[in-house]
């Protein structure tokens, strides 16, 4: 039976839809959507974590009923085994699940994440989305209830759905300026800077680029989740963008990309061994260090020093930013 919103529902999100694109920083904005989401779609707890592609970010969270020591261990190894990870959900961007969806009810106490993760909240119920714009991975968004509470409806999936790419565009916005400000961007990066009136400013990369090809940005400028990949005189660029609008000016970024690594050719890079190398390959299966040392004959604490030396390898700090480092598309 398909699931439809009321008019109610649809009132408030446009409110908040509407409402979030005028704010001024991230945390406003989150404030703004966790305290409607409250009444929309109630919960006992709600964590925003800030991610990039490298992992999550070391700023930039929100956390309402969770405490550090959760958060600290769900980042440091929780996250790497998240029915979310291990089904392969986390690549599916701005749209909503339930943990119920990918393990029943009654085997999540079983589980490593129920036994141990949402015993320690404690919560028995969760929903989530990953945030995703520009194929920028954003955030991860999560609510949570308690046992005596029931889990979340189809009709609380798709508030949180209707929500989520506007959410994610306008958190996108702020960290792609965030990164412009601290010079977190290549120097051989094109800038176009157009202001509120439509007059431009652009760097020799973004001048050159042009004058190769006039009709470099005749597709458009992005808005969704997907990357958008420009070529001019051979050089593939990917193009971000900063929000527009009314009265205001946007930034125009292109990046170069590099030629992309298979999963193999960076393990090469790393200079994993082969025991590395094999254990890679279970953790992106999903499995738990419990289970890896399991199916190979190993003790735990073996393979976390195994991990350990892959994270030092990978110039990564755990598990989550492992992963994200495999999957994305840049070279080392």
């Amino acid at each position: 039976m398909r699931t439809y919103l009321s008019a109610r529902d649809c009132r408030a999100l446009l409110s908040l839809t509407n409402l979030i694109y005028t704010l001024p920083d991230r945390e406003t904005v989150l404030e703004a959507v966790t305290g409607a989401l409250e009444r929309l779609v109630p919960y006992s707890s709600a964590v925003y974590l800030a991610m990039d592609s490298c992992g999550f970010r070391r700023k930039g969270h929100l956390l309402q009923g969770v405490g550090e020591r959760e958060l600290a261990a769900f980042t440091e190894y929780y996250a790497a085994i998240h029915p979310f990870t291990r089904s392969g959900w986390i690549h599916h961007a701005n749209a909503a699940a339930r943990v119920t969806d990918f393990v029943p009810a009654y085997r999540l106490p079983d589980t490593e994440y129920g036994r141990d993760f949402m015993a320690m909240g404690p919560f028995s119920w969760e929903t989530g989305v990953i945030l995703q714009a520009q194929g920028d991975m954003v955030g991860a968004l999560c609510l949570h209830r308690r046992k005596p509470e029931r889990d979340f409806s189809d009709r609380e999936l798709l508030v949180v759905n209707s929500l989520a790419p506007h959410l994610a565009r306008v958190l996108n916005h702020f960290d792609l300026l965030d990164d412009i400000r601290n010079g977190r961007i290549a120097s051989d990066a094109g800038i176009l800077a157009l202001g509120p009136e439509g007059e431009a400013t652009l760097n020799p990369v973004a001048a050159k680029m042009l004058k190769e090809a006039p009709g470099l940005l005749s597709g458009g400028i992005p808005g969704g989740p997907s990357p958008v990949v420009l070529e001019s005189a051979g050089v593939r660029y990917r193009l971000r963008s900063t929000l527009g609008g009314p009265g205001k000016g946007r930034i125009l970024l292109f990046e170069p990309l590099p030629q992309s690594e298979t999963v193999s050719q960076k393990m090469v890079s790393w200079n994993l061994t082969d025991r590395q190398r094999e254990i890679v390959l279970h953790l992106m299966r999903g499995a738990s260090n419990r289970e890896i040392a399991e199916t190979l004959a190993l003790s735990e604490e073996t393979v976390k020093d195994h991990l350990k030396a892959v994270y030092d390898k990978a110039g990564v700090k755990n598990r989550t930013g492992l992963l994200a480092r495999i999957y994305s598309e840049k070279t080392e």
